[in-house]
């Protein structure tokens, strides 16, 4: 009996931890919102909603390389857009060589063909 008792507690540990893992990958996937933000602040002039598009500065295109943009755009809400250009977000990820797949989000937008199409 003693023995039984002691697997049922060992599955129930086991089962909990489990559980555990999957609740927080059901929660979200990377917690990107840290970089959205530093992103958005360090490359406004290239991505604000507001005028042309503005190549990159040096720190801006250096900090794009160091996040992960896919999940930037996962996040983007429609207050970021308010003041951020989800397409100018795209082509500054394009121009620091990070491809974003054909079918997925950036913010609201969905990327119906390739930033280097857009470019031509």
């Amino acid at each position: 009996m003693g023995s039984a008792r002691a697997t049922l507690v060992r599955f129930l540990l086991l089962a909990s931890i489990v559980a555990g893992f999957a609740a927080h990958l059901a929660a979200g996937e990377k917690d990107c919102y840290d970089e959205r933000d530093m992103i958005m602040s360090i490359c406004i002039e290239s991505i604000k909603k507001q005028g042309f598009y503005t190549p990159p500065t040096p720190d801006c295109r250096r900090e794009v390389k160091k996040v992960d943009v896919p999940c930037i755009c996962r996040v983007l809400t429609a207050s970021d857009e308010r003041t951020v250009s989800p397409v100018k977000l795209v082509i500054l990820a394009h121009e620091c060589h990070i491809e974003l797949p054909v079918g997925s989000k950036c913010g609201s937008k969905q990327l119906s063909m390739r930033a280097d199409i857009l470019l031509a």
